[in-house]
């Protein structure tokens, strides 16, 4: 059935949904279709999210007749100035048998488009018992709502049946433990309009955030937090928002990275956001990871190098519950890069340390990450060492891992360093921990132990990097997850069901991990000879010595070089290799002149393998 204006043709369906959260659905049951009809009230909306129900309750009403309030029209008035919404139209219930609005409330309600000239549409919804019929809202078990669109059209305004379109914004809330209150009625006189009633959550107010109407819901939480909704919801995801209470008691609230994929159920999104917004952790995310590490929600990571296996890692440790990382790397994204590390074509041309940034915070909106594009050797390590709980060396220059292994043998903070040798065929994994006065990274594989001879070889334009070689993302992995494991061993302590193992390895003073992903490498062979079930990958945990002249974990350690200090000390030697390169062309440049020999002299340690 349509509905008309005298004079005036309208289509038979409005062409526009008419959005409703659940929770204003609710409110129309429990609130107005328990009552002997008529009973009635407005609704106001954030947007074209209609989510608010203003009840009468100073209506004159009769079983036929609802005579719309004076003190409605006021409170309506009030809400609207105090930020709770716009009108949006008005629901009542009719006797049976009368499921459509009549002349009277057709009219009613042009009025009131003619006393808003902002708005292009008001809705007029009918709630009366009865099966619901095409296009009709069952409402409860035994009432049905019909939703007509009286809209603003260049012939006159004109009334069309509307569709609904139910938004579950209330139950996804509850889900994660908001309450959102849809219904509200007149204030009492000497009660202040909005003020919250005791187990009652507050009105949603609604914000604008870049020109657009959200709906704020307060979030739970011992600071001020709070989810940005937009009427979009589902498909446009909230903004978190979190803040700290000033001086004179008003609430400053700034935006939290807010991630969101339409395509996958939004509770568990939504229940993220608003855990960050508390300052919570996804504790969801890592319920099965927590009996083997315990909470790593307060352990902070240094990840310098955001490549192949420094992402890789960093991905790893946040779904496991790390709670902060800093990643250093100056480069961005490439295509070649994305065979074998976590980004995705989106992320070509952005900072490595953004797009790594980004993806963690997708995994937990609660993690925090603080990405430095910039060479590490230009970096003030002194500074941002400061209360690391573990260093990641994944980068792909040899001066600058030397350089930061000093900086963090010297620190006493524990360090893993992983990297790939030639062609993927194998890899290796570093274990540093000063307190275990374990073997540097320096006296392991730096400058002067046998682990140069498997490196990829290096790229003497670029200084004292390695050249990128072809490799499979999976052997990559392989080796990069023996490096994860290792790094949540350390952060989870002996104790743990991670760690348990690695204390042997510590205590043996097996430091150094060469993982073969390939069949009989180099010397595998021999080590596994007569072991026919034995196949690729393979892995021998070789035990390292501390060389007594070692600088930083030697008997005399000296304090490490400053990046400043390094940097030019790297500059001269580049600037000395291409003056001989440029009298003996085609040479290759002489032995100890490279910037790891020249960054850290003196470094030189023993490694023996042992079966």
């Amino acid at each position: 059935m349509t509905a008309t204006l005298p004079g005036r043709t309208a289509p038979s369906l409005d062409p526009d949904p008419v959005r409703l959260t659940d929770g204003l659905l609710n409110a129309i049951r429990d609130r107005l279709a328990v009552i002997v009809p008529e009973r009635g009230g407005a609704i106001l909306a954030c947007g074209d999210l209609l989510h608010l129900l203003v009840e009468d309750t100073s209506g004159r009403y009769s079983r036929v007749s609802w005579d719309i309030s004076a003190e409605l029209s006021a409170a309506v008035g009030d809400l609207e100035a105090a930020g709770h919404g716009t009108l949006a139209g008005t629901v009542h219930t009719h006797p049976a048998g009368i499921p459509d609005p009549s002349g009277t409330d057709i009219a009613t309600m042009r009025q009131a488009l003619d006393l808003n000239p902002h708005l292009g549409r008001l809705v007029i919804a009918v709630v009366t018992e009865g099966a619901p019929r095409e296009d009709d809202l069952p409402v409860g078990e035994r009432h049905r709502m019909s939703l007509h669109v009286l809209r603003r059209t260049a012939e006159g305004p004109a009334v069309a049946r509307g569709r609904a379109e139910i938004v579950p914004l209330g139950a996804d809330l509850a889900a994660a433990g908001i309450g959102l209150q849809s219904a509200t009625g007149i204030p009492r006189r000497g009660r202040r309009r909005g003020s919250r009633a005791a187990g009652r959550p507050a009105l949603p107010a609604v914000v604008r955030v870049n020109r657009r109407p959200r709906l704020a819901v307060a979030v739970p939480s011992d600071r001020p937090a709070a989810l940005f909704i937009d009427p979009g919801y589902p498909q446009v995801g909230p903004i978190a928002v979190s803040g700290e209470l000033g001086a004179d008691s008003a609430a400053v609230l700034n935006p939290l990275p807010s991630p969101w994929d339409p395509v996958s159920p939004p509770r568990p999104q939504l229940a993220g956001l608003a855990r960050a917004a508390a300052g919570q952790r996804m504790t969801h995310a890592t319920d099965r990871a927590w009996p083997l590490t315990g909470s790593l929600a307060h352990a902070r990571v240094l990840v310098a190098g955001a490549g192949s296996v420094g992402s890789r890692i960093a991905e790893d440790l946040v779904r496991s519950g790390v709670g902060a990382l800093t990643v250093i790397d100056p480069e961005a994204v490439e295509a070649p890069n994305l065979s074998r590390t976590v980004y995705a074509a989106a992320d070509i041309g952005v900072p490595k340390a953004d797009a790594l940034a980004a993806r963690l915070r997708a995994i937990d909106p609660a993690v925090a990450v603080k990405g430095h594009v910039s060479p590490l050797g230009l970096t003030g390590l002194g500074r941002i060492l400061d209360g690391i709980s573990l260093v990641i060396a994944a980068t792909d220059d040899m001066a600058e891992q030397a350089l930061l292994a000093h900086h963090a043998y010297t620190a006493e903070i524990p360090l893993i360093a992983c990297a790939l040798y030639k062609a993927g065929a194998a890899g290796e994994v570093v274990i540093s921990v000063p307190a275990a006065r374990t073997a540097c990274w320096s006296c392991t594989v730096g400058a002067g132990t046998p682990a140069g001879q498997y490196r990829p070889d290096r790229d003497y334009g670029l200084g004292g990097r390695l050249a990128g070689e072809t490799a499979l993302g999976p052997s990559i992995h392989l080796v990069t997850s023996v490096a994860s494991s290792a790094a949540l061993g350390l952060l989870a302590g002996p104790a743990s069901p991670a760690g348990s193992q690695l204390a042997r390895l510590l205590t043996e003073g097996r430091t150094l991990g060469l993982i073969a992903t390939t069949a009989n490498w180099d010397f595998f062979g021999q080590v596994f000879a007569g072991m026919d079930h034995q196949h690729a990958p393979q892995s021998v945990w070789i035990r390292v010595a501390r060389s007594a002249s070692c600088p930083a974990c030697g008997d005399h350690p000296v304090p490490p070089l400053s990046p400043r200090a390094a940097g030019q000390l790297v500059g001269t030697m580049r600037r000395l290799r291409e003056e001989i390169q440029q009298e003996q062309a085609g040479a290759v440049a002489a032995p100890g002149t490279g910037p790891v020999a020249g960054a850290l002299p003196g470094q030189a340690g023993s490694a023996t393998a042992q079966q």
